[in-house]
């Protein structure tokens, strides 16, 4: 037995787990993103409230001389105010309308519009010597100046993360608590499925009853089902085997006693004459013997439990009976049969030609067999109704009407009949038949005289003449 490799066997325990917890990986994913959206937004508001005012304050320090010249007079306590920060570098400018420095730092960017004299400040983001920079710009009313304030980021990041880290670290935990509850559940949910395992595994080779399905889950339940359908179809295999074993030693040692003992009387006497005939009689014991064998090889292979497929294709019965009635015309004079065939036009069915060449050949092997010098056999193919039927007459001496239907049973044979014979012919006709949907029986010939054998089977509609 070829062994599983585990380490690329995918794990229905991991799937479920996975398939739980990425969903809940998922959720804190965007919950972070979300979170981490909605606190950058609140820091923004906190420090946006700061900035504003700072501009609004450092306003009230630019003045206007009686030459119109607008100046800013930065006391050491506002500068020292505004270079007090330790996290972030603050900036100021202030300028004039029509772009005009007047004092702070001139490398600040411009706001995207000009702010209307007295409306409450805006903020912006922009960038100053590289590094990313929110901006407010104020224009006092009645003047002709902006003042514009601008503060680095590191604040707004950190107050940020406090914030997110705060909501996530929960949260987390949160997963990872339900990521170990969901570990077990799924270990637990599926101890019903290690039991029927070991339930299985458990069991010996000859022990095929089915499993007991209301024990299962009600998800794995069809599984169980399948697996006593399948149990029973193997079951039907294993049977079929040990008949057909038993069949093949019943039937073989009768012949291979025969054939042992004389070759026994042909060791122990020195008349060539009695030698001959030993060693005739091993020859036909052996034809005898081959015959059977191939009886009971057709027999498995015509049995539903043989698992040998029926190929079924499109063919024309008529033809392929009128063929095999040809190859069995010179078996037939040998035995001064007058064998022949009747037919018309082609009739279409579906099919397996192997399996119905055996079904047409045992049906004119048993009529040659049985059936004295001088008689007739007649094979027909005709249609009826949505049925093909084929039919193998003969002239002989019948089988009375109590045994017509034990003869389609194995190794049955009529007493008195005369002939020797496997008694599978027949069988071998039924299971061909019945595995193509047909049915197979045995009547008295015309007028009461005779056997005539009928096969019935599906016949393709309207097909009765095209090819």
């Amino acid at each position: 037995m070829a062994e599983v490799d585990t380490a690329r066997t995918p794990s229905l325990r991991r799937r479920l787990f996975a398939w739980l917890i990425g969903p809940a990986a998922a959720l804190v994913v965007v919950s972070a993103l979300a979170a981490y959206a909605t606190a950058y937004r609140f820091a923004n508001q906190v420090y946006d409230r700061w900035l504003t005012d700072t501009t609004v304050a450092l306003s009230q320090l630019v003045t206007t001389t009686f030459e119109g010249r607008i100046t800013i007079d930065l006391p050491t306590a506002a500068q020292q105010m505004l270079d007090s920060d330790q996290r972030d570098r603050i900036y100021y400018k202030v300028s004039e309308l029509d772009g005009t420095f007047v004092g702070g730092h001139r490398g600040l960017p411009e706001p995207p519009n000009v702010p209307e004299p007295g409306a409450e400040p805006f903020c912006f983001d922009g960038a100053l010597q590289g590094d990313p920079v929110r901006v407010t710009a104020f224009r006092p009313a009645g003047t002709t100046f902006i003042v514009q304030v601008a503060e680095t980021l590191n604040k707004r990041d950190t107050l940020a993360l406090e914030i997110i880290a705060s909501m996530l670290l929960p949260l987390v935990a949160l997963v990872a608590i339900a990521a170990i509850g969901l570990w077990l559940g799924v270990r637990r949910g599926l101890e019903p499925l290690t039991a029927l395992a070991r339930e299985i595994g458990g069991r010996s080779g000859q022990d095929l009853s089915p499993v007991d399905v209301t024990v299962a889950p009600l998800e794995t339940q069809p599984l169980v089902r399948a697996l006593n359908d399948l149990l029973a179809r193997l079951g039907h295999v294993l049977s079929a085997q040990r008949r057909f074993v038993a069949d093949a030693a019943h039937q073989l040692r009768t012949p291979l006693t025969g054939l042992k003992t004389q070759a026994e009387l042909g060791l122990r006497t020195s008349d060539a004459q009695a030698v001959r005939s030993s060693l005739q009689q091993i020859v036909a014991g052996t034809d005898r013997t081959a015959h059977l064998v191939n009886q009971l090889l057709s027999l498995a292979r015509a049995e539903p439990e043989g698992q040998v497929t029926v190929r079924r294709e499109r063919l024309d019965l008529s033809r392929l009976t009128r063929n095999t009635t040809a190859d069995w015309i010179p078996r037939a004079l040998e035995h001064g049969i007058d064998l022949g065939f009747e037919g018309g036009e082609p009739l279409w069915i579906e099919g397996d030609a192997t399996l119905l060449r055996e079904l047409t050949g045992n049906l004119i092997d048993n009529a040659i067999a049985y059936c004295p010098s001088g008689t007739e056999v007649t094979v027909a193919v005709h249609r009826d109704g949505p049925r093909a039927l084929l039919t193998v007459t003969d002239g002989g001496p019948g089988v009375p009407e109590a045994e017509r239907e034990r003869v389609f049973e194995r190794f049955h044979r009529v007493l008195g009949a005369g002939a020797e014979g496997s008694g599978l012919g027949l069988a071998i006709v039924r299971q061909i038949a019945e595995r193509h949907g047909g049915e197979a029986r045995l009547d008295a010939g015309p007028g009461g005289r005779g056997t005539c054998v009928r096969v019935s089977l599906p016949a393709l509609a309207g097909a009765a003449t095209a090819g």
